[in-house]
């Protein structure tokens, strides 16, 4: 009898291990499909003036062109941060120099950005924003998701000369648990990406 509780103390005990191990596994696969599905995915087509051919810029400013203060500050803040972190080029956002409070035109904000010493200026404009919904369903229920998606239009301008230098068009899509944070995010990532596998910034220094 005693023998018969032992082995049956020591079948629970493995059937238990082996249900928390199994429960483990689901838990850490459920937890990387939710992390992967957070992140959101940019495509860029792009154009590059052929005049500027080889032109690269070392000092740029960031401009998000919108009235919505926190999209302006979020993207410039992360542009500004990305170019420098993973370029050569020096970067402001223009916020810092050109406050919303005082309502500079285009020229105007040419002017103070040349004489800060920038040579470049990325102009940023959503064009079209919305959230897309799927509906979703399993053994346990239906349930939907909101993605978030974007377009951009997007700018390169040599400051000196206010001529457009290089021009592109970003679509992001946002996965089931992106935010709007996300998506403006991936969208200035991948701007810097093509600005300089196109040759307009300079690499990172060794």
């Amino acid at each position: 009898m005693a023998r018969h509780l032992l082995n049956h103390q020591k079948f629970t005990e493995k059937t238990l291990h082996h249900r928390m191990l199994h429960n483990f596994r689901l838990t850490t696969i459920s937890v990387s499909l939710l992390f992967l599905s957070s992140c959101a995915t940019t495509s860029i087509s792009s154009y590059t003036d052929p005049a500027f051919t080889g032109v690269t810029f070392g000092s740029v400013a960031v401009w998000a062109d919108t009235s919505d203060l926190e999209w302006r500050q979020d993207l410039e803040t992360s542009m500004q941060e990305r170019i420098v972190s993973t370029t050569g080029a020096k970067a402001i956002r223009t916020i810092d120099i050109a406050p919303p409070t005082r309502g500079y035109d285009a020229i105007e904000m040419f002017q103070l950005m040349q004489g800060v010493g920038v040579e470049a200026v990325i102009v940023v404009a959503f064009t079209e924003t919305g959230v897309a919904q799927t509906v979703s369903g399993n053994e346990y229920g239906i349930y939907t998701s909101d993605m978030p998606w974007a377009e951009a239009a997007v700018d390169l301008y040599q400051v000196e000369s206010g001529t457009k230098v290089w021009t592109g068009t970003a679509k992001t899509q946002g996965g089931d648990l992106a935010n709007w944070d996300i998506v403006r995010r991936s969208a200035g990532n991948k701007v810097i990406t093509d600005l300089l596998a196109n040759g307009l910034l300079p690499p990172p220094a060794e």
